[in-house]
Order: structure tokens, then C-alpha cells, then sequence
């Protein structure tokens, strides 16, 4: 889009990270609250496990943007991406296989993203 249409696009670039947090907290909450009975079930084992495998998830997509060599704002920004996407997907498909309690995940894969995003932006890149 931005490509075919920029000034139309630039004029209204700067809401969507607005958007794209208001969703991701609506996406959070209401799967949350959905399952707060289920949530004082998750042992810490689950927790634990969720947090690996969203980790696992996220240096993946960190290695392979380092495969095609991108730089590393671009592999950083692929490396959260996979693992803020990983919340829809995952919670998706532990719903449908694995029942209410792997709801968890979607909180998981938020926090994880959501930290690492933090101390990146903390430890900016330079320029390359």
C-alpha cells in the first residue's frame, strides 16, 4: 500500500501502532477473561514451558533474518514479530488441540514480545 499510495499512507502511518497495540490488548483481555477460571489451574510448568517455546519462537525468527542477512534492526523487528504472532496462532491451535488451559499462551507470547521490545529499545541499534 505504502508503496502504491505514500502520501495518502504517510498522512495516516502514525495511528496504526496506536491500533496495532489497542488490538493486541483486546486480543490479550479478551482471552484472559475468558479463561480466568483456568488460569489459577496453570502450573508453573505450563508457564514455563510457554515461555520457552514463545523464546524458541523468537530467536528463530531472529536466525533466519540473519540467514538472508538482514541487519539487525530488521532481524530484531522479525524476531518480535514472530513472537507477538505466535500469540494468535498459538492460541488458535492449543484451543482447538489441547483445550481452555493452553489459553495461557496468548499472555505468554504478549509478555515475551513485549519485553524484548522493551530492552531493545533501551539498547538501540547503530546505524549500519
Amino acid at each position: 500500500m505504502r508503496h502504491y499510495f505514500k502520501e495518502k499512507v504517510e498522512k495516516i502511518a502514525s495511528i496504526f501502532p496506536a491500533i496495532s497495540v489497542t488490538f493486541i490488548i483486546f486480543i490479550c483481555s479478551l482471552v484472559i477473561a475468558l479463561n480466568k477460571e483456568r488460569l489459577a489451574e496453570v502450573t508453573g510448568v505450563v508457564l514455563a514451558v510457554g515461555v520457552i517455546m514463545n523464546i524458541f519462537g523468537m530467536l528463530g525468527g531472529y536466525w533466519v533474518a540473519a540467514v538472508f542477512r538482514m541487519d539487525k534492526r530488521q532481524r530484531r523487528t522479525l524476531s518480535i514479530e514472530g513472537g507477538m504472532q505466535n500469540a494468535g496462532l498459538g492460541t488458535v491451535l492449543a484451543l482447538e488441540h489441547f483445550g481452555d488451559k493452553a489459553a495461557i499462551f496468548v499472555f505468554v507470547c504478549i509478555i515475551t514480545g513485549s519485553v524484548m521490545a522493551a530492552v531493545w529499545q533501551r539498547h538501540p541499534v547503530e546505524a549500519e
